[in-house]
């Protein structure tokens, strides 16, 4: 159960991420992405930097 919350709270916190980034590439770039646009540019530049799942696990 712990790793499933583990997940859960990683995936929420990776989609408050790419929202952000669809919001900033609007103001600065001003492109407009939908979702699905925002999450694989964010994925390809932000993912590896990510915290893995067992950053998560230690709380």
């Amino acid at each position: 159960m712990e790793a499933e919350g583990a997940f859960s709270t990683r995936m929420v916190e990776q989609v408050q991420h790419i929202e952000h980034y669809r919001q900033e590439v609007l103001r600065v770039e001003g492109r407009i992405l939908d979702d699905e646009s925002a999450a694989l540019e964010w994925i390809t530049r932000y993912a590896a930097t990510f915290p893995p799942i067992e950053a998560y696990n230690s709380h």
